[in-house]
């Protein structure tokens, strides 16, 4: 049955990145099963990158409104790092130094006076627009999607205030997301996420969220949690390249930084002259200073940065690739999240080469659905041998295409939806 199903999420089109694909892909697949989609986002938000290509994916069915709201300036935004290797490589320590204790200074702003994030000011002013827009639409349900954690509690006074059912997707965790733990240093202002993270998973109607060991954690709060992986559209058909091409995406942290595969790399080069005849390492997103800084990262020859590409562009890049990279942050008690990326580069069907710590819900997933391999950040032969043996088979012509599960289709994951939506 039709349902009127509206959508509240910071990122949509045209940002660019991971974040913006998950309901992008679900409302266009939501309309063709036949809901009546309203999205909800803002005018002239502060997103970190701009994929105009992308706004040729919006299904015309969808309607899709912007509000009007404060935005803090990007400084606020600041990490305490810089994606530019120019910067890593030129820049002189004092001015290192100062960077990091302005953006330290910056992080301790945000801790005390921007609770749950920075997009706080958002809240009132999508409150009062669905509000208004439901008085004479009439929607059946609202999905908030976070991070930012803010919009949830949109969905928590909507329903409180105006009767809609709610569901809130949990794209990243709350509190135990590892950039929480790394900006909120005070003990009190942690405990103050969990607090409110248990508040909004109780009072929803229903919690999507993108782990399993998410889901498991949720589900003890509220029986209706269920893992949605964010899956990808369609099939990216592989194509030969001359070179044995290693591929990583996205942001990469300094706490994600696998420093035991830069030296797996280096080794090869080193003792191999076909490997470091054929290999072409390529790193497409922004990389931290930190990592650029390392000795084990300085050293590795035959090595690419490029700072952003267009969806388009990068399924081009993977298509040509052999082993695409996906790491996990190296935090303890972190291991509950699956990298959106992993689910592109599945779609590709080639090989995926996961970094994370044992028992991580990226490595079940590369177990499940016989993707690759999964090392931990200190697992070097392993690592080693598994690279070389891509290697070979690339030397011996071997075809790097192995069989997708559709059940990771947009298409398919929708279905899924429905059947929540259907159930409440």
């Amino acid at each position: 049955m039709s349902k009127k199903i509206g959508i509240l999420t910071y990122y949509w089109p045209p940002a660019g990145g991971s974040g913006v694909q998950r309901w992008l892909r679900f409302s266009n697949e939501l309309v063709k099963l036949g809901h009546d989609i309203h999205v909800f986002t803002f005018k002239n938000p502060n997103y970190p990158i701009v994929d105009s290509e992308l706004l040729k994916n919006i299904d015309s069915k969808l309607k899709v409104n912007f509000i009007s709201g404060f935005e803090l300036p990007n400084f606020l935004n600041l990490r305490s790092s810089k994606p530019s290797e120019s910067y890593a490589l030129t820049s002189s320590m004092t001015d290192i130094s100062l960077n990091y204790i302005i953006s330290n200074f910056i992080l301790l702003i945000r801790e005390f006076f921007f609770f749950p994030d920075t997009r706080k000011y958002l809240i009132s002013p999508s409150i009062k627009y669905i509000s208004n827009y439901n008085k004479k639409n009439q929607l059946d349900f609202l999905i908030t999607s976070g991070p930012p954690h803010s919009l949830h509690y949109v969905g928590e006074r909507l329903k409180k205030n105006d009767g809609i059912k709610w569901i809130s997707d949990f794209r990243d965790p709350w509190s135990n997301f590892f950039q929480n733990k790394l900006l909120n240093k005070l003990k009190s202002t942690q405990r103050k996420h969990k607090q409110k993270e248990v508040e909004i998973v109780k009072s929803s109607d229903a919690v999507l969220t993108t782990s399993e060991s998410l889901k498991a954690q949720f589900k003890n709060i509220n029986k209706n949690s269920y893992c949605i992986h964010s899956g990808f559209d369609k099939l990216i058909s592989p194509k030969p390249h001359n070179k044995f091409r290693i591929l990583y995406t996205g942001s990469l942290k300094s706490i994600q930084n696998p420093k035991k595969l830069w030296t797996v790399l280096k080794d090869l080069i080193d003792t191999d002259s076909s490997f470091k005849k054929l290999v072409e390492i390529v790193l497409i997103g922004n990389i931290d200073f930190e990592i650029l800084q390392t000795k084990e990262f300085k050293n590795l020859e035959n090595r690419k940065i490029i700072s952003y590409m267009s969806q388009k562009d990068l399924n081009k890049e993977i298509c040509i690739s052999e082993v695409l990279i996906v790491c996990s942050v190296n935090i303890k008690g972190c291991d509950d999240i699956v990298p959106g990326k992993f689910f592109h580069y599945l779609s590709s069907g080639k090989k995926i080469v996961g970094i994370s710590n044992e028992g991580s819900d990226l490595e079940k997933i590369i177990v499940e659905t016989k993707s690759g391999m999964s090392f931990s950040y200190d697992n070097y032969q392993d690592l080693k041998n598994y690279i070389y043996k891509c290697f070979s088979d690339y030397k011996d012509g071997k075809v790097n295409n192995q069989k997708t599960n559709n059940k990771f289709l947009s298409s398919n994951i929708a279905i899924k939806i429905d059947e929540i939506i259907t159930k409440l």
